[in-house]
């Protein structure tokens, strides 16, 4: 984990009574249609954001702190990106990042009292990032989108319970994760979240993260995931 910030508990509790939804799915509509275009880029060292999942962020570094200002103003649009292994003198001064991003939208910030900031990020779509100049004090990119295949049906309902008992922590019900993303996402979205939910939480290394993100067919994200989890030299 870099110094940007820290993960909070289980990404899948959404503790919907705390965030702020409302206008989300209108924002969604219109800010894809604005792409391409540049976004501020965040680079996560072991992260990888997922279109519908919801991830859930502590932020304390100046130089995040001061791009959460600005997106804050504007339509709260970030690129999440995973951070290629580097020196800690190229993080401080220009952290490199994985070209593949996932485009999200903060749908909750507070303040806390020792100065950091909480967020709940929502993955809007992923994304081909090119890195742009910029006199900010993080990077910034040009973002186009990548469109997802949905082509996971009904029928992969025995794939899906699958994934999700090998990549949700805790006693957590697949029933309560579809409901608590319908408090957000219209009914056409939820089964795609489901599964790119399932793949954010997955104990699988963040490189393979990055591989089921650049795969543009849902189906075969799927898959993927249901290889990495049900390996049995993964995590020996």
């Amino acid at each position: 984990m870099t110094d940007s910030c820290q993960l909070t508990a289980d990404s899948c509790q959404l503790r919907g009574k705390r965030l702020h939804f409302a206008r989300v799915q209108a924002d969604i509509d219109e800010i894809l249609q604005g792409f391409p275009r540049e976004v501020p880029v965040f680079p996560l060292g072991g992260v990888v954001l997922f279109p519908g999942a919801v991830l859930p962020l502590v932020i304390f570094e100046e130089r995040y702190k001061q791009m959460l200002t600005d997106v804050l103003d504007k339509d709260r649009v970030i690129s999440l990106a995973l951070l290629k292994q580097c020196s800690k003198e190229e993080y401080e001064r220009e952290p490199p990042f994985h070209e593949t991003v996932c485009v999200g939208q903060i749908i909750h910030h507070e303040s806390l009292p020792d100065g950091r900031y909480s967020i709940a990020l929502l993955g809007l779509s992923a994304g081909r990032a090119v890195a742009a100049k910029s006199d900010k004090p993080y990077r910034i990119a040009d973002i186009e989108l990548l469109e997802d295949s949905f082509d996971a049906k009904a029928a992969d309902e025995a794939k899906l319970e699958r994934a999700f008992r090998g990549s949700v922590p805790g006693p957590n019900d697949l029933a309560a994760l579809r409901n608590q993303l319908a408090q957000f996402l219209t009914t056409d979205h939820i089964p795609a979240a489901v599964i790119n939910t399932c793949a954010l939480t997955a104990p699988v290394f963040p490189v393979h993260k990055l591989e089921l993100l650049e795969e543009r067919s849902l189906a075969r994200r799927l898959d993927r995931l249901l290889e990495f989890l049900e390996r049995p030299w993964q995590w020996n």
